[in-house]
């Protein structure tokens, strides 16, 4: 039977050591970079914001009661966040509704803005980690711009109300779903008068 020696257990023992190094150092770059991280989203948020109502002045975070966050949990129509748009003046000028699900293979965000006369005025969205030239196609004008004018009043069926990207039909219904939870629960702020 062999003796056990210490320096049989030294390799492994470095090997943890190194592995510990590395942890701390990814933990250390991550809670650097974090922040700005955290600016970059926030400014593209604004951008996307932007983009939809560019006459918009400010936008102004909607809180939501918890008793609502409830149903709207319940009814699975709760949105990320949602925003009033207003003007110079502090007219309303429409509302942004940014929801999120799961396309074919990652998060798809949407970013709906929706009119004081309840139709779309334009829907954003972004599929960063869905399948390059498949699924990341749900980011592009000739299919969002589909959503452009519908009103909230009904559901949007996908080939149907707007067509769906060629190839890339689970995004599609996807981002579609996105839309029209943004829809729902634009309908019941409206009815429980946090808006409009």
């Amino acid at each position: 039977m062999q003796k056990f020696k210490f320096k049989d257990l030294l390799p492994a023992l470095i090997l943890a050591l190194i592995c510990g190094i590395c942890v701390f150092l990814l933990a250390g770059t991550y809670s650097i970079t974090r922040s700005k991280i955290d600016e970059q989203e926030e400014a593209s948020a604004q951008e996307r914001k932007l983009t939809i109502f560019p006459d918009a002045d400010s936008f102004e975070a909607v809180e939501i009661p918890e008793d609502m966050k409830k149903e709207l949990t319940e009814k699975n129509i709760l949105p990320d966040e949602v925003f009033t748009a207003k003007g110079k003046d502090g007219s309303v000028m429409g509302y942004i509704f940014v929801t999120s699900g799961f396309g074919y293979a990652g998060t798809i965000e949407t970013t709906t803005g929706i009119g004081t006369d309840g139709k779309i005025v334009m829907v954003i969205a972004t599929a960063a980690s869905d399948t390059p030239k498949l699924g990341k196609e749900v980011e592009g004008r000739p299919f969002l711009d589909g959503f452009t004018g519908l009103s909230t009043g009904s559901e949007i069926v996908l080939n149907q109300d707007v067509a769906a990207v060629s190839g890339a039909t689970i995004s599609s219904r996807a981002a579609t779903g996105c839309i029209n939870r943004a829809r729902e629960a634009y309908l019941l702020f409206v009815e429980r008068g946090l808006i409009g």
